[in-house]
């Protein structure tokens, strides 16, 4: 499998999936289902994006199956209640769909990303594709993570959670170059000085929420920068 064409592919999608698409889009899709002209017009882009990140003629085929495979999964997840499983199993449903494609796609061409990666013990690229994960992904994520458990239910954390993403996104960011430097000592202090902070608020609902939040954000940047580390071990 050709790494850097699956990477290609993957950050046309998290482009595609979360950051060209809003939230206003979204419900209409969740309410119009195959009415919906964004559902098409989604999947349009995901596919001409795939295009973009592998501008050869010949991949024109795939970046249709592309569109046709994440309209149909779309389509399918719009009628289904939102929630954490129907999200892992949209997204890991795209990731397959991608995965076979960069099997079965043969040409060895030199890809756009290629181009920036021009660092010796960090792939450039990767670490784009990991900020992007980190970033709107992830705050989608953990957001759902914690409905699903109940966390953060409690009127008192709602103030919070506008305030908690981006807090959020600044320490995954920090996690994520500590990891890539090996600075793993000051991943440990920013949690627990966090941590002491945080547990002298006397509201047991805002702490767990807090905890949990930032256990996952953590996990969840360390995890990305440890794949990027590891990116030249695959290519």
């Amino acid at each position: 499998m050709n790494s850097w064409l699956l990477l290609s592919l993957l950050m046309a999608h998290v482009i595609g999936d979360f950051y060209l698409q809003s939230d206003k889009y979204c419900k209409r899709k969740e309410e119009s289902r195959l009415k919906s002209l964004f559902l098409y017009v989604h999947s349009i882009i995901i596919g001409l994006l795939s295009w973009a990140f592998v501008p050869t003629v010949d991949f024109g085929v795939y970046a249709l199956l592309i569109f046709v495979t994440h309209l149909m999964i779309d389509a399918v997840k719009s009628f289904m209640h939102k929630g954490l499983w129907v999200f892992l199993i949209d997204q890991i449903a795209h990731i397959i769909i991608l995965c076979f494609i960069a099997h079965q796609y043969a040409s060895q061409c030199y890809l756009p990303i290629q181009d920036i990666d021009f660092l010796d013990q960090i792939s450039i690229p990767a670490f784009m594709f990991a900020i992007l994960c980190c970033l709107k992904p992830t705050n989608i994520l953990i957001k759902l993570i914690l409905e699903r458990y109940k966390i953060g239910e409690d009127e008192s954390c709602k103030s919070m959670k506008n305030a908690g993403a981006l807090i959020g996104n600044l320490e995954r960011i920090l996690t994520l170059v500590f990891v890539l430097i090996g600075q793993y000592e000051a991943v440990g202090f920013i949690i627990a000085a966090k941590s002491l902070l945080r547990f002298k608020e006397t509201d047991t609902a805002k702490t767990e929420y807090v905890l949990a939040g930032t256990l996952l954000s953590f996990g969840i940047a360390t995890i990305c920068g440890l794949m990027v580390k590891n990116f030249f071990n695959t290519i």
